[in-house]
């Protein structure tokens, strides 16, 4: 992690801050609702209440070691975490990769948008990573929404890499660069 770390952000809508220790018993509700924990790589349903305590510990210290940014997302007019969005480093190659999950009753609404978007700056405008990447299964439709809005560009299709309920899944894989950025 860098000395420039603004975290907490105050948004319109959002406040993005480090996650804690506090916030356990809300990733572990959000994290088990299967059509949620379906769409990530990390944690997987039916053992995604287990699963979500140990990725938030893992993820408390992967910040805390800076070799990510592990961020809550917050909704700004009842202070509910809603999801998360995380952005990990390979600062020796100038690379990140970003993920976010966000709960069922907030999708469609532009929050993940707007969070990855400053998640994208900071990384581009504080850390100078040269490229972020990200990844989602093919048939995971909101996520490839989510990646295009952000400008980013497909670069490959990982066939049947993942097992996600006991299907082989397609990954794809997605990248943008510092100079195609846009704002």
């Amino acid at each position: 992690m860098t000395d420039n770390n603004p975290f907490p952000i105050v948004l319109d809508r959002l406040i993005l801050r480090p996650l804690e220790a506090s916030d356990e018993e809300k990733v572990v509700q959000l994290a088990g609702d299967p059509d949620v924990s379906w769409g990530t790589r990390s944690i997987t349903y039916p053992d995604s209440v287990d699963q979500a305590a140990s990725w938030l510990r893992e993820h408390m210290d992967m910040m805390k070691k800076g070799e990510s940014l592990s961020l809550a997302l917050i909704l700004k007019e009842n202070l509910t975490m809603i999801g998360a969005v995380i952005l990990f480093y390979e600062l020796r190659h100038e690379r990140a990769e970003i993920g976010c999950w966000i709960a069922k009753a907030y999708w469609s609404k532009g929050y993940g948008t707007e969070a990855c978007r400053v998640v994208l700056h900071y990384a581009f405008n504080v850390l100078k990573l040269n490229k972020i990447s990200a990844y989602c299964l093919a048939k995971n439709i909101a996520s490839l929404r989510l990646i295009e809005k952000l400008g980013m560009k497909f670069e490959g299709c990982l066939r049947k890499h993942l097992k996600v309920r006991g299907i082989f899944e397609d990954l794809l894989v997605y990248g943008l660069l510092s100079e195609e950025r846009k704002g």
